[in-house]
């Protein structure tokens, strides 16, 4: 099974050797879904083979078998990015998911207000209708009654005609009673007619209300072609909108993902700068104890007569000592012993202020790397300061130490001149057998010291590189995170817009379905309407029937009368 896990490498002294173990992090319970670890759990690692290409603190990708056995490990970087990217991108699925819903839920809301609205006018236009309705039907019956009595008086007509020819032929053979009884049926047919007159009045008052309507149709077609235009206007601003809105989305989305690779990096970083720490506080407790081994051995020396006791006298020296009395040696010897002590004492406060600059250097190494960007300056400078006093300091104490050995080689070499004058045994000096193994030492000290602070220059880079990177990534976070509420806000605006478009859609779709009927009764009435005014002129008037019965009156009263 997979675990994430950090590696723990820990050496021995001087580099020999060395255990290597992976701390139990998450275990992997399907595809980019982890569990973590809640009570620690180290397991060692049998092959040193495997972790001889990572560092100690990385995180790893262990394969842990049944037995609790590490099978294998692998970098996890690559792994942890792409868990961090999906992870991401599920937010952005979830988030987009989510504002669809808002959307949904506000489109509803538009469109429940809207049909509320609708459903009053509606209510408004069905009273205009039925108003209309009733007109129409006015209107019809109207139309029917004239188209009625048009025919009957076609038909009329054609009677007339008829009996006209039929009348001329037999009107000598008409008696009086005969021509008295078809004057009473003219009377009665006319009586019968029906003057157009008021026909035409009524029509063309209802040809005006029409007209009446029409011009209240007229200004709500010229309001709706308002909105349509207003519509369109919003329709396109909203599309170049939404066009750059995307735009910038995709240029947000790069930019997350190149912070997420930059903190993955500087992650990687970090983890470095802490394997080389580490590996530079294994130097240091490697050079102390080498520093002890040379302090020991130097030591020893020093007991026997310093590493100059073999030859720091002259032959005339020697033979001056030798000359002197006892007590002249004696007195010489003191006062030597008494200057060298003195010395000894001012080294020893030299060391240990050595040792109090060298705590402060390391107490102001810490303080810089958690301070803000802003006391970081005053403190490196602190430090900086600091660490010139180290090495002046530094520079003393070893010119102050080589002074004391030199003096205390000759302190002991008069010691031993006088001891075989005293005539004490003085066994051979063993300081010519300890120096190669001094000097073998002090080599390796100094080669140890120059790795040392060859370490440290390097440390001071990646730690100087890795702030930099820091500060470069947390500028462009916030650019990034301005750049987000920036997106939040045109997103806000566009559904703003997306709702003024909805309500203009929203009008226009209902005044369409309200006008449209109403319209097309007023297109179909007036055409009726003016036909009926022309077929009633084509009447002259209506008189025409009135002045041929008027006429066959005279005509029949002419033969009666002859």
């Amino acid at each position: 099974m997979q675990y994430l896990a950090e590696l723990q490498i820990s050496k021995a002294a001087f580099g020999l050797g060395g255990n290597s173990s992976v701390r139990l992090l998450a275990r992997n319970t399907g595809e980019n879904i982890w569990q973590p670890i809640t009570n620690e759990q180290v397991l060692p690692i049998q092959d040193a083979a495997q972790a001889k290409e990572f560092k100690d603190g990385q995180m790893v990708i262990a394969e842990i078998t049944g037995s609790n056995q590490v099978q294998s490990i692998q970098d996890a970087s690559k792994k942890i990015v792409n868990i961090l990217q999906a992870f991401s991108r599920s937010q952005e699925k979830n988030k987009s998911a989510e504002e669809e819903v808002e959307q949904w839920k506000q489109s509803l809301n538009f469109q429940s207000q809207e049909l509320h609205r609708r459903e009053q006018e509606l209510e408004q236009k069905e009273l205009e209708l039925e108003h209309l309705d009733a007109r129409k039907q006015e209107i019809e019956e109207l139309e029917s009654k004239f188209g009625k009595e048009r025919g009957e008086i076609e038909q009329l007509r054609k009677n007339i005609e008829l009996e006209r020819g039929q009348f001329e032929a037999k009107a000598a053979a008409l008696t009086v009673d005969q021509a008295e009884h078809i004057k009473t049926l003219i009377g009665q047919l006319s009586t019968s007619f029906t003057n157009p007159d008021s026909l035409r009045t009524r029509i063309h008052s209802a040809i005006d209300l029409l007209n009446q309507r029409q011009e209240i149709l007229t200004g709500f077609w010229q309001n709706l072609d308002r909105l349509k235009n207003e519509a369109e206007k919003q329709k396109g601003s909203l599309s170049k909108s939404t066009e750059d809105l995307n735009v910038r989305k995709t240029q947000w989305q790069h930019t997350q993902v190149a912070l997420a690779d930059a903190q993955a990096e500087l992650k990687a970083q970090r983890g470095i700068l802490k394997l080389q720490e580490n590996n530079m506080a294994m130097s240091r407790v490697q050079l102390d104890d080498q520093i002890d081994l040379y302090q020991q051995t130097f030591n020893a020396i020093e007991e026997f007569g310093g590493p100059g006791s073999m030859d720091v006298l002259s032959p005339e020296e020697e033979s001056r000592l030798q000359s002197m009395s006892i007590e002249e040696l004696e007195s010489t010897i003191k006062a030597l012993q008494a200057d060298f002590d003195r010395l000894a004492n001012y080294v020893s406060a030299q060391e240990d202020e050595l040792a109090g600059l060298e705590g402060e250097i390391a107490d102001l190494q810490s303080q810089v790397e958690t301070a803000d960007q802003f006391d970081r300056i005053e403190l490196e400078s602190n430090k900086d300061f600091a660490e010139e006093q180290y090495k002046v300091l530094e520079d003393s104490v070893m010119g102050s130490r080589g002074a004391m050995q030199q003096r205390l080689s000759i302190l002991n070499k008069q010691k031993a001149i006088l001891d075989r004058r005293k005539g004490l045994a003085v066994d051979s000096n063993p300081v010519q057998s300890l120096l190669p193994l001094l000097s073998q030492i002090e080599s390796q000290k100094n080669r140890q010291e120059q790795e040392l602070r060859k370490m440290e220059s390097q440390i001071e880079a990646v730690r100087n590189y890795t702030q930099q990177q820091q500060d470069v990534l947390a500028k462009q976070t916030q650019e990034h995170q301005q750049q987000e509420q920036s997106i939040r806000a045109a997103e806000a605006q566009q559904q703003d817009q997306i709702r003024v478009v909805a309500e203009l859609l929203g009008q226009i779709s209902a005044q369409e379905q309200l006008l449209r009927p109403v319209q097309d009764i007023v297109d179909t009435l007036r055409p009726q309407l003016e036909a009926a005014v022309q077929d009633l002129g084509v009447m002259s008037n209506g008189n025409s029937s009135s002045k041929i019965l008027t006429d066959l009156q005279s005509v029949i009263q002419s033969l009666v009368s002859s």
